[in-house]
């Protein structure tokens, strides 16, 4: 592998101390699904294409990858690969002397997937960043 097969940008969610405020913003200009009142625990998200775009409460965080560590980083940015890909793209993020997360599996049904599986790095800002193999 030379290079990750990135398919999509599944994800963009970035953290706020003003959750009610860009629920407010975000309804004005289209995106309805963001609820008036956000709960704190939770990442909010609207559909955009075939894109999901949110925020999250600022002192919740977003997930690490690690158990249930949660850290506090401006930015979450998903990438779609194909599930076939998941072992090699880890592989190959590590001999590139990138840290990631042990693969994760998800079966909450995220963008419709039956179930997918997750590793996370951090970018050299710090921003968390997802690889995200689903099984269709």
């Amino acid at each position: 592998m030379n290079r990750l097969p990135l398919l999509r940008v599944a994800e963009v969610a970035f953290l706020t101390p003003k959750s009610e405020e860009c629920a407010e913003f975000y309804r004005k200009i289209g995106l309805e699904e963001f609820p008036s009142n956000p709960d704190l625990n939770t990442i909010h998200f609207a559909n955009v294409g075939e894109q999901y775009f949110g925020f999250a409460a600022e002192e919740r965080g977003f997930f690490s990858g690690y158990e249930e560590e949660r850290i506090k980083v401006p930015l979450h940015i998903a990438f779609e690969i194909p599930l076939e890909k998941i072992d090699d793209c880890i592989g190959y993020l590590t001999s590139k002397g990138i840290k990631c997360s042990p693969k994760i599996e998800n079966t909450a049904g995220w963008h419709g997937a039956k179930r997918a599986y997750s590793t996370y790095f951090l970018d050299p800002q710090g921003n968390i960043m997802e690889l995200w193999a689903p099984e269709r």
